[in-house]
């Protein structure tokens, strides 16, 4: 529609500066909110973000509600669960079906380890609020059964 392609990258600033290393990018960021522009610092930067925007506004004239109102937000939904191991996820079976299921309700998912923590944190994202927290509620029991 705008004529941008989307990269992914692995959770977390480095992976994110890396990609656009690799593809020669000089804008990126994560859902969290981190959002690098890699000509003025390689880290995400609120102050420089806003700053970013602002100036935007300013050279365009119009207002943010002009601006943002065409991006659509999907509900997500973020959970912690304590864990008892942090096991492969190749070596946990049934996780591709739970995979699945979650790609075919129309919703993206990211499964993932804290690096800090024993906590495995699970996002989902849709454009259905009420299906999105039924498909938690399984993704949760299904890790409760396997990691807990």
């Amino acid at each position: 529609k705008h004529g941008l392609k989307l990269y992914r990258s692995d959770v977390g600033d480095k992976n994110v500066v890396s990609l656009m290393q690799e593809k020669g990018l000089n804008f990126g960021g994560e859902q969290s909110g981190h959002i690098i522009f890699s000509d003025y610092a390689k880290t995400g930067d609120g102050i420089s973000s806003a700053l970013q925007a602002l100036a935007h506004l300013v050279k365009t004239g119009k207002k943010a509600s002009e601006v943002f109102s065409p991006y659509d937000a999907y509900p997500q939904k973020l959970v912690n669960i304590l864990i008892s191991e942090k096991r492969d996820f190749d070596a946990i079976e049934g996780l591709d079906d739970n995979k699945s299921e979650v790609e075919a309700a129309g919703m993206r998912q990211l499964f993932r380890y804290s690096g800090t923590e024993n906590k495995l944190r699970i996002l989902l994202e849709g454009k259905d609020a009420v299906g999105l927290d039924q498909m938690m509620e399984k993704c949760v029991s299904f890790f409760r059964r396997e990691l807990v």
